[in-house]
């Protein structure tokens, strides 16, 4: 008996059951009382033209989402009490492409089995996996270098890791030759055969022949036929399993048949076992979602590169866009002393912002399907900030020092070092402002083309090119809600423009010296604040996202 099969049985096994499930959206039912179940040993395939609700089924099965009606057991308790019993695929790879196989098992393992577990069981179970999904010579590949297939092999290890019951896979052959979709179904007949449930959604048929039990979808998300494979082509009439499409297509809606509706919903068990497994804890998950972060952050040279590499480039043109020597011009230094400030706020900002915005979007479907298996928003949150505000803390110095090289502020050391402070608080402000906006939108395009609509407010808001004494009372308002706002008093401050602005500058350009009399520690304070804030909305955004 394989190391994978012993495990299994010691779970305690239990398939999933579903009865008159329901799945509404937009007031429109996409899945219609469907009953179904997967019992441990048995390959089942859900078969059905794109659109006929089977991707949804199986999120409903896998307590992804939430159903209108209807109930999903895994062993007689709700599958949502039961999550860790359940490995679910979804369409596509569930995979960090910097990582290997290995290391994405070993961290996989590390947030899925019990706190406490030794670092040697650990490898010894990614190593099980590899060796049960027959990927040993590609363990210590990375994953942007394997095949579709292979990638979605090790997709489906990841969920093994957590020795799931039922392993549910939506569309896991799509795209594949005929030969890796053989493989793949031989695959998964292996896995039930070892002991687990498994359900496949698929378009494929050659394989069908492998399952134990066919499902078929029809349009408008009715389960119109449960069975064996042979019995699902005397149901339709047909010679080969192609041909069941076309037969479905002519018929008429109905009720469904052998698995359907009127099957009664089976009885929980008295005593059924509570949620197998104790997620880890809050610090044990940021330390090991960090680690995994910054590797994949290490990895991932040229988008580091830009990162990193733009700063000193931005502190460069800061430095020699503005006059020579122009701060300790008598008249004009002290205007321009101002426009240096907003320079480095504005190049702060942006380095925090356009590091973050795309950080959760990328990952929006592996962080959907670990926090389902108990990892949390807030480990995940922390996770990121543990890589991103390190990282930038040095694209603000490569910022900072070109500048002052080309440009002394002329503040003394504790005003530089103050100056790079602030910088530093409020680049930090913008990255947890660009993980919010991460968590509210929906691609990594649609984060790139919103960066502008965060960072020109910011900017017009900041007071160096409207003012803060000059703007209407609603606007002042909204202007004291920012990072800019107080990123500028803060470098003013430190720089002491609150006595070097003189009457006459004030009163040309409207700038009021008392704006930059608030202490520095103050302001860090206040873009403190502002950036807990921000990281409590991403944290909210997530979890309202998340949850379906």
């Amino acid at each position: 008996m394989s190391t994978i099969t012993g495990a299994v049985q010691e779970a305690e096994v239990a398939g999933i059951s579903a009865h008159a499930v329901t799945v509404t959206a937009g007031g429109q039912t996409i899945l219609r009382e469907a009953t179904l179940e997967v019992p441990v040993g048995k390959l089942v395939a859900v078969i059905g033209a794109s659109g006929s609700g089977k991707s949804t089924l199986l999120r409903a099965l896998a307590g992804v989402l939430l159903p209108a009606g209807g109930t999903v057991h895994v062993g007689g308790v709700p599958v949502r009490q039961r999550m860790t019993d359940v490995g679910y695929v979804p369409f596509g790879t569930l995979v960090h492409p910097e990582l290997t196989v290995r290391e994405a098992l070993r961290y996989a393992a590390e947030l899925r089995l019990p706190p406490g577990t030794s670092a040697a069981d650990l490898d010894a179970r990614a190593d099980e996996v590899i060796a049960a999904l027959h990927m040993g010579e590609q363990a210590d590949v990375r994953m942007a270098s394997l095949s579709d297939g292979q990638r979605r092999r090790a997709s489906c290890g990841i969920e093994l890791v957590g020795r799931p019951s039922v392993l549910l896979l939506d569309e896991p052959a799509t795209g594949l030759d005929a030969v890796l979709e053989q493989r793949m179904m031989e695959l998964l007949r292996g896995l039930a055969d070892e002991g687990r449930g498994v359900l496949l959604s698929t378009h494929a048929t050659s394989s069908l022949g492998l399952c134990d039990v066919v499902a078929v979808m029809a349009p408008g998300g009715e389960l119109r036929f449960v069975g064996s494979p042979q019995e699902m082509l005397e149901r339709f009439g047909v010679q080969n399993f192609d041909q069941v499409y076309v037969a479905l297509a002519l018929e008429e809606p109905r009720r469904p048949e052998g698995g359907g509706a009127d099957r009664p919903a089976p009885a929980p068990p008295r005593g059924a076992r509570a949620p197998r497994g104790v997620a880890p804890p809050l610090a044990t998950q940021a330390r090991v979602l960090a680690r995994r972060y910054a590797q994949c952050t290490l990895r991932n040279r040229r988008q580091l590169t830009i990162l990193v590499g733009q700063a000193p480039v931005i502190g460069l043109a800061i430095g020699f866009a503005l006059p020579h020597d122009i701060l300790s011009d008598q008249t004009l230094g002290q205007y321009y002393g101002v426009m240096l400030c907003f320079l480095l706020l504005v190049g702060a900002i942006w380095l925090g912002i356009i590091a973050a915005c795309r950080e959760v979007v990328r990952e929006r479907a592996i962080l959907a399907r670990e926090t389902a298996i108990g990892v949390r928003v807030d480990a995940y949150l922390c996770a990121k900030c543990a890589v991103l505000l390190p990282l930038s803390a040095v694209q603000v110095v490569l910022l900072v020092v070109p500048v002052f090289v080309l440009q002394p502020p002329g503040a003394g050391v504790s005003g530089d070092v103050q100056m790079l402070a602030v910088c530093v608080a409020a680049s930090w402000a913008a990255v947890a402002m660009g993980l919010w906006l991460s968590a509210a939108v929906t691609s990594s395009d649609q984060a790139t083309s919103s960066v502008p609509l965060v960072l020109i407010p910011q900017l017009l808001l900041a007071g160096a090119i409207i003012p803060l004494a000059t703007m209407i009372a609603p606007l002042k308002l909204v202007a004291n809600l920012t990072v800019s706002r107080w990123a500028l008093t803060g470098l003013g401050s430190a720089m002491h423009l609150d006595t070097r602005l003189s009457g006459d500058i004030g009163t040309v350009t409207g700038f009021d010296p008392t704006f930059y009399s608030v202490p520095v520690p103050l302001t860090i304070g206040i873009l403190a604040g502002g950036m807990l804030i921000m990281l409590s909305a991403a944290g909210f955004r997530l979890d309202r996202g998340l949850v379906r």
